[in-house]
């Protein structure tokens, strides 16, 4: 006899968080967080930063950096909301 949950909710297809995020929403993401980079990028460039300053650009850099290949490679539907508020880019 094959195993049935007692509640519906039990099966993985009904979490939001293990659902892969629809594509539209990466690409959506991933552009942003692209625009954000190369703004980072020429910050860094600019001299002028002190030693604080380059630690905190270099951090939100590396950051970046690890967002965008969580989106690439693992971004689920949860993943994506998660990085959505962190970058206040939730658009209805």
């Amino acid at each position: 006899m094959p195993y049935i949950p007692d509640d519906i909710s039990q099966i993985p297809d009904n979490h939001p968080d293990l659902l892969p995020a629809p594509q539209d929403c990466k690409e959506r993401l991933t552009i942003l967080l692209h625009k954000q980079l190369d703004q980072i990028i020429d910050q860094e460039h600019q001299p002028g930063h002190n030693k604080e300053e380059q630690q905190q650009l270099k951090a939100l850099h590396q950051q970046i950096r690890q967002d965008l290949t969580a989106i690439r490679y693992s971004a689920r539907e949860a993943d994506i909301i998660q990085l959505e508020r962190k970058y206040h880019t939730h658009n209805s």
